[in-house]
């Protein structure tokens, strides 16, 4: 396991987030800014601007489907990883600020019952140093 491993799997997660956010707010209500259609376009989307939004999210689950997947799979790699780790803080570290998604801060609070954004983070950095 690296850390960028699990900075990956934080990227991913958060894109998987973005996504399923940006579908919801396709599904709001769409209308042209002067209330009717466009006329006359030529074009081979749809000028309907609902018609246009479903597409959109049609397109969007697929990519959401396949990040999910992406994720998923990673996760399972860190989670057979912190089986086989046996530093308990280490695995709390990583299950608060990777898998979980906190800040330093809020993962130090978790852990150790105090803020502080170094703590946790350079156990993290020296464990992976060690490796």
């Amino acid at each position: 396991m690296t850390i960028e491993t699990l900075e990956e799997y934080r990227g991913i997660a958060s894109g998987v987030e973005a996504i399923e956010m940006e579908i919801q707010t396709l599904y709001n209500p769409i209308s042209s800014p002067n209330g009717r259609e466009m006329q006359g376009s030529f074009s081979g989307s749809p000028s309907d601007p609902t018609a246009h939004a479903a597409m959109r999210i049609i397109s969007l689950r697929e990519k959401l489907d396949e990040e999910r997947e992406r994720m998923y799979a990673t996760l399972e790699d860190i989670e057979r990883w912190l089986i086989t780790c046996e530093d308990p803080e280490i695995v709390s570290i990583i299950r608060w600020h990777y898998l979980l998604g906190l800040d330093w801060r809020q993962t130090n609070k978790k852990v150790y019952g105090y803020p502080d954004y170094w703590r946790s983070r350079k156990k993290i950095v020296r464990f992976f140093e060690k490796k």
